[in-house]
């Protein structure tokens, strides 16, 4: 299973495609803003990001470079068209598929574009695994206990599904989005306890009024935290 992130500026496309992937077992989450799409790759917690370009504009463009540059390796998969591709010349492209969206053209430019990542040993240096960890967090003053969903060397997701909070505290960490203000207490195994501070990411909102899950963004590991985290890497190897 992957995590694949959908940046669609103009929502033509985005919750079909997310659909299709769905069905094929991977994990999706949509951005529909530059700013959106670079607070959740700086997290490194996707393995590909998948950009609509059949209109081409600025914003778009930038999430492509940004993510070519902040995560080398990365695979860019574009929805484009033939016509307008000599445009994307500035973005390195993993895969491309075209309209109209079909499931074994999205499924196909996917798979190609994973396994152009696993053979990458760049995009391997910023690893993302799934995990299920102890962490209590602290977001704009409010502090709850949980479990970790996806961790990498930039960032964690975390589960806020069962999470209680009230409208006042759900209200303070949504206005603190994009602020560095969060700090989170990880338990990496039993007695052994690394602490954290960054950027609160996102929040990918569900049915439930605390939403299902919150990004961070680190803003810095210590060494312990370095090591104990590769520690992690090398046990899910």
């Amino acid at each position: 299973m992957a995590n694949v992130l959908i940046t669609d500026l103009f929502e033509e496309s985005a919750y079909l495609v997310r659909s299709l992937l769905r069905g094929l077992g991977h994990a999706v989450s949509i951005a529909i803003t530059r700013k959106d799409a670079e607070a959740k790759l700086s997290t490194g917690l996707f393995d590909v990001c998948m950009v609509d370009y059949c209109s081409v504009v600025e914003d778009n463009l930038a999430v492509g470079a940004f993510a070519n540059e902040v995560l080398p390796g990365l695979p860019v998969v574009a929805l484009t068209r033939p016509e307008i591709e000599k445009k994307l010349a500035s973005i390195q492209l993993a895969s491309k598929y075209y309209r109209p969206l079909r499931g074994r053209n999205v499924k196909e430019a996917v798979t190609s574009a994973l396994a152009g990542m696993f053979r990458d040993s760049k995009r391997r240096a910023v690893p993302r695994i799934h995990t299920d960890l102890p962490i209590e967090v602290n977001l704009a003053g409010v502090t709850f206990a949980t479990r970790t969903i996806d961790l990498s060397s930039r960032g964690v997701a975390i589960d806020a599904t069962e999470v209680k909070l009230t409208p006042d505290q759900l209200d303070a960490i949504e206005n603190a989005v994009g602020q560095t203000c969060a700090r989170a207490s990880l338990t990496v195994e039993e007695g052994k306890i690394i602490e954290l501070r960054g950027r609160l990411a996102f929040i990918e909102r569900h049915r439930t009024l605390s939403g299902r899950t919150i990004g961070l963004a680190f803003e810095g590991l210590d060494e312990q935290s370095e090591v104990a985290i590769a520690g992690l890497y090398r046990d899910a190897a």
